[in-house]
């Protein structure tokens, strides 16, 4: 039976590791390699204590300038693990983060609007394929276990580890409930800030945790990987389109597989 594997953390609510899921015709991905999550801000030392302890070598942070400005990562400038930067958005500005039309310093930001991820996932797919090449060749010659994180651990985050996965010869549905536990972990995460956003715009419509922006649906990542399978032939064609070479992805795979 899958497990996700939360990490017992006080401060980080959405942080599990990809480590023992099925792959498709035996075996299962291995634990304590890479661990996905959200920003990890603000950390307690007892957090930081566990990720030394738990082998964390690696940082990658895929957020951009002005998420990273506002919220440092508390894993930057530790002795013990690397903390590499590699930004999804040329913009430097995720979805999640824009105001609306023309950055408005007070426009109310898209929490309400009725997003449909799996087209979003697809464009990031195809716009942003140099991130995908250098994410995955980062992560590949990481050093023991890796950590890499957007700001809630869900999108940017999930595409990554939506790959990840598909490369070592998970299945499909296996992945996509990988996907989908995202919105359970980070509802605390979405508490205070659906709070904090229906004060700052009363007149907006009001913010609930059932809105698309919060969701992490199974048809989200089902879109994804159907549209990698119909274009490219599956997660590996697509990455080695993206510039992946044959040897990344085999040391990822060698990572991964038990």
């Amino acid at each position: 039976m899958t497990q996700y594997r939360r990490l017992p953390l006080a401060t980080l609510h959405n942080a599990r590791e990809l480590g023992g899921y099925p792959i498709v015709g035996g075996g299962v991905t291995r634990h304590g390699v890479f661990v996905r999550c959200e920003a990890p801000c603000n950390l307690p030392e007892s957090d930081l204590e566990f990720l030394r302890n738990y082998g964390l070598k690696l940082a990658v942070d895929f957020r951009g300038d002005r998420e990273v400005n506002e919220r440092p990562s508390a894993l930057l400038d530790l002795p013990w693990v690397e903390y590499k930067r590699s930004p999804t958005f040329n913009d430097a500005v995720a979805f999640a983060s824009r105001n609306a039309a023309n950055n408005a310093p007070n426009a109310a930001p898209p929490v309400t609007s009725q997003v449909v991820w799996g087209e979003k996932y697809i464009d990031m797919a195809e716009t942003c394929k140099e991130w995908i090449a250098e994410t995955l060749t980062i992560l590949a010659n990481a050093d023991g276990c890796a950590l890499f994180n957007c700001t809630t651990g869900k999108d940017r985050t999930g595409i990554i580890a939506a790959l990840l996965l598909s490369l070592a010869g998970v299945g499909d549905e296996d992945i996509v409930a990988d996907y989908c536990v995202s919105e359970i972990y980070l509802t605390e995460v979405y508490r205070p800030l659906l709070e904090g956003y229906n004060k700052h715009f009363p007149n907006e419509h009001r913010a609930k945790l059932t809105d698309p922006f919060f969701r992490t649906v199974p048809e989200n990542m089902w879109i994804l990987l159907d549209y990698l399978r119909d274009t490219y032939g599956g997660a590996a064609a697509y990455v080695a389109h993206c510039g992946v070479t044959d040897g990344t992805v085999a040391l990822l795979r060698s990572k991964l597989v038990v």
